[in-house]
C-alpha cells in the first residue's frame, strides 16, 4: 500500500463512519420517509382515516417497537398520497396542515391544545384591500385561556382536513384521555373535517383511551407489532444504498436476529457494524466478527434505564452467581417461544441453560432465580402469569432482551458464535 493511498483509505473511513450516524439514528426517532423500513400497511390504514371525516386513529404497542417514528412520517406520507391523488381529483390537498406535540404527566387538555395550536397561524381577511399580517391562532378565534372542547372542536372545523397527533399520549393524565375522548365523539358525531392522531405505549387501546367503547366507530386503532425481519432487513438494505456499502449475508441475520423485532437495536447495532468495518478499513462490505464487535460496543452505548434494569437483575457479591447466565437463557427462550405477548415457560429455559453453562441442569437448578426475577431486589425483570404448578413468564420490559443477547457477548458468557446458533433455532 502505498504512503497516499493509506491516509486516503482512512480519511474514506472517517467519512463512512461519521456518514453512518446520518443513516442509523437509534437515539432519536425516524424522520425521513426514505430510511423508514416496512410499516406500508399501517402507514396506509392512517392515511385512508385522514382522507375520512369523523375518523380518528390511535397507535399503539409495546416499547421500542417504532410508534414515534411511524407518526414520524405520517406528514409526509399523507402529502405524498395527496400529491398523487391531486392528478385524480384536481383538487389541491398537499398542503395539508400536520403538526405533532409530545405529552408528559404534567398535561392539562387545555396545555395540549395550546402547543398544538402554538404551531399554526392564521391571515385575517383583507382590511381596506391591503392584506394583513399571520396572527396566533389564539388571537384569530380570540380564544380563552382555559381551552374547553368546544373551542377546539371550532378550531379544528377551520383546519381543512388538518392532522393533529399527540405523542406519548400514555405519559398525560387520565382526566386528559377522558377528555380526548369526549372530544373524538364530538368530532365524530358533526363529522368535522380533521384527523386526531394519539399514540402510545399500551396493550390494548383500553389502556391507552378512556371510555374508548363509545367512540370504537370513530376510531382507527393500529396496533403496532414487533417488526417482521423482512422489515428490519430492509433497514439494512436502505442503510447499504445510503452508504454504498454491503451487509454480509451471515452479518446481516446476526444483527435481525439481535434486534427481535425492536428497530432500535436494529439502528444500534448496524451503526456500531459499520463502524467497526470502517476502523478495519473495510468500506464495501460489513462482516459477521463486525457484528460481535457492534454487540460489545452497543452494550455501552444502550439506553440507561436498560443498563440499570439488567445491573440491578444479575448483581451478585458472589461470582459463582448464575444471575447473568440465567438471565440470558431466559432471554433466548422469550425469544423462541413464538407467544404474541412474549411468555415463556420455565421448561423452555432448560436447553439453553444448559448449553450456556455446558453441562446438564433441570428447573429447579434456576427456579429461584425466576423468583427472584420477579421481586423488586431484583428490579422485577421479570412478570410472572398462571398457577404455581403453571407459572408462565415474560419479560417487563422488551428493550431488554436485544440488550441481554448483547451483554452475553460482551462478558463471555456465551461466545458470539454459540449466540448465532442459539439465536437461529439451531438447538432443541
Amino acid at each position: 500500500m502505498g504512503d497516499q493511498e493509506a491516509p486516503d483509505l482512512t480519511r474514506m473511513a472517517d467519512q463512512l463512519s461519521a456518514q453512518a450516524a446520518t443513516v442509523f439514528q437509534p437515539r432519536s426517532p425516524i424522520t425521513t420517509k426514505d430510511l423508514f423500513a416496512g410499516r406500508w400497511s399501517e402507514l396506509t390504514e392512517i392515511s385512508d382515516a385522514v382522507v375520512q371525516p369523523g375518523l380518528h386513529v390511535v397507535i399503539y404497542g409495546e416499547r421500542g417497537v417504532g410508534k414515534t417514528s411511524l407518526a414520524n412520517v405520517v406528514g409526509p406520507t399523507i402529502h405524498a398520497i395527496d400529491e398523487y391523488g391531486d392528478g385524480l381529483r384536481g383538487q389541491t390537498l398537499a398542503d395539508r396542515l400536520v403538526v405533532k406535540t409530545v405529552a408528559n404527566s404534567g398535561d392539562t387538555f387545555s396545555g395540549l391544545w395550546r402547543r398544538l395550536f402554538a404551531e399554526v397561524t392564521w391571515v385575517p381577511p383583507a382590511i381596506n384591500g391591503e392584506d394583513a399580517e399571520r396572527v396566533s391562532t389564539t388571537e384569530f378565534f380570540s380564544l380563552p385561556r382555559e381551552l374547553e372542547i368546544d373551542n377546539v372542536r371550532r378550531v379544528l372545523g377551520e383546519t381543512g382536513g388538518g392532522v393533529f397527533i399527540v405523542d406519548e399520549f400514555d405519559q398525560a393524565p387520565r382526566s386528559v384521555s377522558r377528555q380526548f375522548t369526549e372530544l373524538i365523539k364530538t368530532l365524530s358525531d358533526l363529522a368535522v373535517d380533521c384527523t386526531v392522531i394519539l399514540v402510545g405505549v399500551s396493550e390494548t387501546v383500553g389502556n391507552l383511551v378512556q371510555d374508548h367503547a363509545s367512540i370504537q366507530r370513530a376510531m382507527a386503532q393500529v396496533r403496532l407489532e414487533r417488526m417482521k425481519p423482512d422489515e428490519l432487513e430492509q433497514i439494512l438494505k436502505n442503510a447499504e444504498k445510503a452508504l454504498q456499502i454491503a451487509f454480509e449475508q451471515d452479518a446481516a441475520k446476526l444483527i435481525v436476529r439481535v434486534s427481535q423485532g425492536l428497530p432500535h437495536y436494529t439502528h444500534l447495532i448496524g451503526l456500531n457494524s459499520v463502524r467497526s468495518a470502517a476502523q478495519r478499513l473495510s468500506l464495501s462490505l460489513v462482516e459477521r466478527d463486525d457484528v460481535f464487535e457492534a454487540c460489545r460496543r452497543a452494550v455501552k452505548q444502550a439506553e440507561q434505564t436498560v443498563t440499570e434494569s439488567h445491573s440491578t437483575a444479575i448483581h451478585s457479591s458472589q461470582r459463582s452467581a448464575l444471575y447473568r447466565h440465567v438471565l440470558l437463557a431466559c432471554a433466548l427462550a422469550a425469544a423462541r417461544s413464538g407467544d404474541s405477548l412474549g411468555y415463556f415457560n420455565p421448561s423452555a429455559v432448560v436447553v439453553p441453560l444448559q448449553r450456556i453453562l455446558q453441562k446438564p441442569v433441570t428447573i429447579s437448578t434456576f427456579n429461584n432465580h425466576l423468583r427472584e426475577f420477579c421481586e423488586e431486589k431484583r428490579g422485577s425483570v421479570l412478570e410472572r402469569d398462571g398457577q404455581p404448578w403453571g407459572f408462565r413468564y415474560r419479560f417487563r420490559n422488551p428493550l431488554l432482551v436485544p440488550y441481554i443477547f448483547m451483554d452475553g457477548v460482551d462478558a463471555g458468557v456465551a461466545s458470539g458464535q454459540e449466540l448465532v446458533t442459539m439465536l437461529s433455532g439451531e438447538w432443541a
